[in-house]
């Protein structure tokens, strides 16, 4: 008989094995993470590590080391071959990464790029547009162009991961410089898209959809968070009592802006629950804040942000979460069909790059929210909460657990221009 020993991954592992998730997946981030860190143990340098090996080593099925190293095989990751045993029979397939930690998560992040566009072109295929094939979306090799990309609104946490990137180069070390335009809101956002005042954007979903269905060539990109963050809100004072039923909402003036993203979905959470014939809707013209504290109405909508604002005044805020009752993607990295067709290696470059300052925003909240706008010394500890609070809450979703950072399915795009459409909300 003989012993063979294997290494194992190990908590301490984890913190590589997140960064990588952001561009593979869970299931194929473990994978790789062990056959990175495998090359590290001098014992096991330079051989490959067999099927067998990878499963006792990161705990994952068959299936999902099957799986996983066909996935970075075809992303050109690690490379595939096959190892001389004392054995009889074929030799036995084997992975090996070629690669340090910095250069494979570079691979990694511009391979997701790849994979980001060829899916964000087949969602917009089922959402209409005709003229663009995910078979034609190169790899990221190098683009040394200029991109100017919208805001919704004016710089905050929510825009960290791209203003992380820029203070780190991350665009700039792929070839592109980027340059953010804030706009009032998602609505003038597309409309600048729209009108190439810019290239990409950040937009909510919501208007997203909208325009799409209203013919705008629009693409979605990539959800920059998976969930939309708006919220209904209130005050104890204001309301009288503790908001924690949607129920309570019956018989309530609700204040949120018509044409505003949040102003939307609080109408759509409001149809959806069947409640908004038995409240009553007052147009407050972005001034929820004021509205509430003037007793105009009872409840407001806004972004998760808002009512921490209050609270942190000693106000005592209950909110309801819109994510709570529905899916709905968050805010939306988009461009044009044009700008997807025409300047591939340059959305590539840019997808890489956020996906990098999406990682920053993750792994050290403090330092990149004083990146945010043109550079924020005043930057506060709440400020890093809200970012903490935005990634942990309304960043995760199945399909970043199963693919990484960003990614759409077209079933979730379709669920939302169904319940607009039939809220008489898909018409602006």
């Amino acid at each position: 008989m003989r012993t063979q020993e294997y290494p194992v991954l190990s908590e301490e592992d984890e913190e590589l094995i997140e960064r990588l998730a952001l561009g593979l997946g869970r299931a194929a981030a473990r994978v790789l993470g062990y056959l990175v860190l495998r090359e590290r143990e001098p014992t096991f340098a330079d051989t490959p590590a067999t099927r067998l090996e990878i499963r006792v080593g990161t705990g994952e099925s068959q299936r999902a080391v099957t799986e996983a190293v066909a996935r970075l095989v075809e992303r050109n990751i690690i490379t595939e071959t096959t190892i001389r045993r004392d054995i009889r029979g074929r030799p036995p397939k084997a992975w090996a990464c070629d690669a340090d930690v910095r250069e494979t998560i570079r691979r990694v992040y511009a391979a997701h790029a790849t994979a980001l566009l060829k899916q964000a072109v087949a969602v917009a295929g089922k959402l209409g547009a005709e003229r663009l094939r995910p078979d034609d979306i190169p790899m990221l090799d190098s683009a040394d162009v200029t991109l100017t990309v919208g805001l919704n609104w004016h710089p905050n946490v929510l825009h960290a991961p791209l203003f992380a990137a820029i203070d780190a180069n991350r665009y700039r070390e792929r070839g592109v410089n980027v340059t953010l335009r804030p706009f009032e809101g998602s609505g003038d956002a597309v409309e600048a898209l729209l009108t190439d005042d810019v290239d990409v954007t950040v937009a909510g979903a919501a208007t997203t959809i909208r325009a799409r269905a209203a013919g705008a060539p629009v693409v979605p990109l990539a959800p920059l968070f998976q969930r939309a963050m708006t919220v209904l809100y209130t005050t104890r004072s204001v309301f009288g009592e503790r908001l924690e039923r949607t129920e309570q909402l019956r018989g309530r003036r609700i204040g949120l802006s018509s044409n505003s993203e949040a102003g939307v979905l609080g109408r759509l959470f409001l149809s959806q629950l069947r409640l908004l014939d038995d409240a009553t809707v007052v147009e407050v013209d972005g001034e929820e804040r004021t509205a509430l504290e003037s007793g105009r109405a009872d409840v407001v909508t806004g972004t998760f942000t808002d009512p921490q604002d209050l609270a942190s005044e000693g106000l005592t805020v209950d909110v309801l979460s819109v994510a709570d009752q529905f899916p709905i993607y968050g805010p939306t990295i988009v461009t044009t069909e044009r700008v997807a067709r025409t300047r591939p290696q340059a959305v590539l470059a840019f997808l890489a790059g956020t996906l990098a300052g999406y990682e920053a925003a993750v792994t050290d909240p403090e330092r990149v929210v004083g990146t945010i706008g043109e550079g924020r010394s005043n930057a506060t500890g709440r400020d890093a909460e809200n970012l903490t609070d935005a990634v942990e809450r309304f960043g995760p979703s199945g399909a970043v657990c199963d693919d990484g950072w960003g990614w759409q399915r077209f079933e979730e795009w379709q669920r939302l221009k169904t319940a607009l459409d039939q809220a008489k909300l898909l018409t602006p």
